[in-house]
């Protein structure tokens, strides 16, 4: 993590601008006093071209332009090995999936008995859905047994839901992975080394459409009671893809889904993540410039979906603007 040294003596330079907007709390305080600012953050979102690492992307953007010499790197990603890279200081900013998030404060599911405490929220921005195209003869979940799948990569969310809607089907044993990343899905879809591709994320999600665009295939449903089932389980919400939403989509399609975060360590500067958050928030149309699904980053959705702690900066930003009272 950058300057996790001295994370917490961390001010910043050049800020009078935001520390003005900021004046009358005790952390624009803080921020008028600032002398330096963060050298380096590292920010991770998911595949490439997708709504996580465009929003990742841009949010790297408004860094530079609050802080003009500071360096950043973004890199794809997954949710499970984003939460993992902060837990071990080698990420600043990580997108992730709620039901992964809470997860992996508490040490439960995938972060059994590897708990991260310190982990910390900053906002939700959309919603995620698990988006699964196959082939035109394949029907429902039950009619991927004996087929090749690509799911998604080892350490990727996507791979870990889609085993998890396998097994509760009954069909886990009876499907061959194809592990790869979204670029590749594509080609493997048309040229039918897989019968399915399965992408957990935003929607429209380049991928999908990629896939529809140059093969005939449809987005896979699932019935209200395997939603019901997997969100007892695994915290999934139910979710609807509106028709319209991807090439040849003429009806919705239920899904399951979560909620996106975006999300941080304790040890990260408070001033830092505080003027972070305010910009992003008040630079909201550059993230929906860089993926539409940013659309949904409202008043509503900003807060939705959080069950960690908030890290202080963020807090502090939402409470002055109302959207956190209590």
């Amino acid at each position: 993590m950058a300057n996790t040294l001295n994370r917490r003596a961390f001010v910043r330079r050049g800020l009078g601008s935001v520390a003005g907007l900021a004046a009358g709390t005790s952390l624009a305080g803080t921020l008028a006093r600032a002398a330096d600012a963060p050298d380096y953050l590292t920010l991770v979102g998911g595949g490439q071209g997708g709504a996580w690492y465009l929003g990742a992307a841009t949010m790297a953007e408004i860094a530079k332009g609050l802080w003009p010499d500071i360096s950043t790197t973004v890199t794809p990603g997954g949710s499970l090995a984003n939460l993992q890279g902060v837990g071990r200081g080698k990420i600043d900013i990580a997108y992730s999936f709620a039901m992964d998030v809470t997860a992996a404060q508490k040490g439960t599911l995938a972060f059994e008995g590897r708990a991260i405490p310190g982990l910390r929220a900053i906002m939700s921005t959309n919603a995620a859905y698990f988006s699964i195209v196959a082939k035109p003869d394949i029907k429902s979940y039950a009619d991927l047994a004996g087929k090749s799948v690509a799911p998604g990569r080892a350490g990727m969310t996507g791979l870990a839901a889609f085993r998890n809607i396998v097994n509760e089907v009954g069909i886990a044993d009876q499907i061959e992975e194809v592990n790869t990343d979204y670029p590749e899905m594509s080609s493997l879809f048309k040229d039918g080394v897989v019968s399915a591709a399965n992408v957990i994320g935003s929607i429209p999600h380049s991928t999908i459409n990629e896939i529809l665009s140059t093969a005939d295939g449809h987005l896979l449903g699932m019935d209200d009671d395997l939603v019901e089932r997997l969100s007892e389980k695994f915290n999934y919400e139910r979710m609807v893809v509106p028709a319209g939403t991807f090439i040849g989509q003429d009806k919705e399609v239920v899904t399951a889904g979560s909620v996106t975060q975006v999300v941080t360590h304790e040890d990260v500067a408070d001033e830092t993540i505080y003027a972070l958050t305010k910009a992003t928030w008040e630079s909201r149309d550059r993230l929906i410039q860089a993926h539409p699904s940013y659309k949904e980053l409202t008043d509503e959705m900003a807060l939705n979906g959080i069950r960690i702690p908030l890290h202080p900066g963020a807090e502090q930003y939402w409470r002055e603007i109302g959207l956190l009272k209590s």
